[in-house]
């Protein structure tokens, strides 16, 4: 499926201009799978015109990109700094398959767009996503894939196109990080990382790369966040939700850590609610839980924008709805009583 769907746009991007970028807040995988594809598509259609543009990309991911350019000082992707969303011929847009989740340069301007061609690279839960068929509008969404990296992988392995030692960090950090360091890996996370890691590549040192010390505001959000939560009991399962003011992931993942099966952490920012949910691999097999597609459908019923992975998932929703922590906890009941 992927190498007939990129060999049929290869006439279309001949001596164009394109735009390569990812969701907004671009994470470690929103950042590498959008980075690899750039140097697909300069190797696989040499008269191309790649821009790489992100609205902004988060701490983590731009620490560990400064640590690998300083490993590897020849490896140094050009960042646009400002575009015209109107110069370009094509908008590859990867790690999330709305426009909604893309940065305001382009959510806000879907309408003007509709001329232009945009593929989604994605391997997030897309639900009906069959019945989007819209003119010059294309996903590509691989949901088994544990991360969007994997699929940039898939690329280059299928048009037999070599990769460059940095790259190879950077993919192989990405689907780390979207696999939960591996804890949801599968077949195809095992493949691409055998794939990756076959010469001159230190897993451990990745792993190094990939620390980093928390700021002391992210570690006190953590201590008041695992102070503050509930513990709620559902069967043999625990399920633990927090408040905190910032940090709502990062708490949710010390939920986690400390002992729950499920966590859920609300943050009240000033136009929103902000809630991150993780679950551990164990109730998502055995009761069939997944978070991105539980939070996808209570978008749609509440007018929220969330989705995510089987484990970590996130939703944002408007201060109007005063009872979003009951409606994920009954949500989470139900699945997990079924």
């Amino acid at each position: 499926m992927l190498k007939p769907k990129i060999k049929s746009y290869l006439n279309f991007l001949d001596n164009k201009s394109v735009l390569i970028t990812s969701h907004a807040l671009a994470d470690l995988d929103g950042l590498a799978s959008a980075i690899g594809l750039y140097f697909f598509l300069q190797k696989l259609i040499p008269n191309i015109i790649t821009h790489l543009y992100f609205s902004k990309i988060s701490k983590k991911a731009r620490i560990f990109l400064e640590k690998l350019k300083e490993k590897f000082p020849e490896f140094d992707p050009v960042f646009e700094e400002d575009i015209n969303i109107l110069y370009f011929d094509a908008i590859f847009i990867t790690d999330t398959n709305k426009f909604s989740k893309a940065g305001k340069f382009l959510s806000n301007d879907e309408d003007i767009l509709k001329d232009t061609l945009i593929i989604f690279i994605d391997h997030h839960y897309a639900e009906d996503l069959h019945l989007k068929q819209q003119k010059n509008r294309d996903f590509i969404i691989f949901e088994d894939y544990t991360s969007a990296s994997e699929i940039i992988v898939d690329l280059f392995k299928d048009f037999q196109i070599s990769l460059q030692l940095a790259l190879k960090y950077l993919l192989t950090a990405g689907i780390i990080i979207d696999s939960g360091y591996l804890k949801f890996a599968n077949k195809n996370t095992l493949e691409s990382m055998a794939f990756l890691l076959e010469d001159n590549i230190e897993y451990q040192e990745i792993l190094s790369m990939l620390k980093i010390e928390p700021h002391i505001s992210e570690k006190i959000a953590k201590i008041k966040g695992a102070q503050r939560s509930e513990l709620i009991r559902e069967n043999d399962w625990l399920i633990g939700v927090s408040y905190v003011s910032s940090f709502e992931a990062s708490v949710a993942n010390t939920l986690i850590k400390i002992g729950f099966d499920i966590s859920i952490v609300i943050s009240e920012r000033k136009d929103e609610y902000r809630v991150s949910l993780r679950a551990k691999r164990r109730v998502c097999d055995q009761c069939n839980l997944h978070l991105g597609k539980m939070l996808e459908g209570i978008s749609k019923d509440i007018n929220g924008i969330g989705g995510g992975h089987e484990g970590a998932a996130s939703i944002k929703i408007s201060k109007e709805e005063l009872n979003i922590k009951t409606i994920i906890l009954e949500k989470i009941k139900e699945i997990l009583n079924n």
